[in-house]
């Protein structure tokens, strides 16, 4: 969520931190670019005024959609990541049960779980 309000890409992060990631938060924050436009990303407004913000934090899939989970997960596949995604939940809009469902139904639907079974053609 941080990487996503301070402009950075986090699926590029994902790639480039590769094994160095260890743990992993999963946060989604939804950008505002008419207030970004006016104020920048340094956001000090109340949590609780999304529309006059130019970023806020929200539950997964309502700020990135489910493409955008699924390849951030991919890529930690690519990292050799096998942890825990945490999840953090400070949506001020929905109910955090709610949001904490909804989170976890995302991921389970775009989080690869069994290991590979590929295996390479004998020549």
């Amino acid at each position: 969520s941080h990487l996503f309000w301070m402009g950075a890409d986090p699926l590029v992060a994902a790639e480039a931190l590769g094994e160095a990631v260890y743990h992993v938060h999963a946060k989604d924050t939804m950008l505002n670019a008419a207030v970004q436009a006016t104020t920048s990303l340094l956001e000090n407004g109340s949590l609780m005024d999304i529309p006059a913000r130019s970023w806020s934090y929200i539950t997964l899939g309502f700020g990135h959609g489910e493409e955008w989970w699924r390849q951030f997960c991919y890529r930690l596949k690519m990292a050799d990541y096998d942890g825990w995604l945490s999840i953090e939940h400070e949506d001020v809009l929905l109910n955090s049960l709610e949001g904490l469902e909804k989170s976890v139904a995302l991921l389970k639907g775009v989080m690869p779980v069994a290991p590979s079974d590929f295996k390479p053609q004998a020549i």
